[in-house]
């Protein structure tokens, strides 16, 4: 593998990971409220809004914010592999 195809790759394996991430975070109840209950990255936003509200922030802007952060991984990824081609 090249040096100038490597860092598309990443980008585009970030994108999937954050995108698998995201959408399962919108679609299952279970795994969200499990993610806020155990993760130590959410236990600032429980601690401020409590487990329901950090629920909702969740569903309603960070994992539609990852999602369109995985749609700029991808189009960097896409510029970056046609700029060193």
């Amino acid at each position: 593998m090249d040096d100038s195809t490597t860092l598309p790759i990443i980008f585009f394996i970030a994108a999937t990971i954050q995108v698998y991430i995201s959408i399962k975070a919108l679609t299952n109840k279970a795994y969200i409220s499990n993610y806020v209950k155990k993760s130590h990255k959410a236990w600032v936003w429980r601690k401020m809004f409590g487990e329901e509200k950090t629920i909702i922030l969740i569903k309603r802007v960070f994992a539609p914010l990852g999602i369109i952060m995985a749609i700029g991984y991808v189009i960097l990824g896409i510029l970056f592999f046609f700029k060193y081609i």
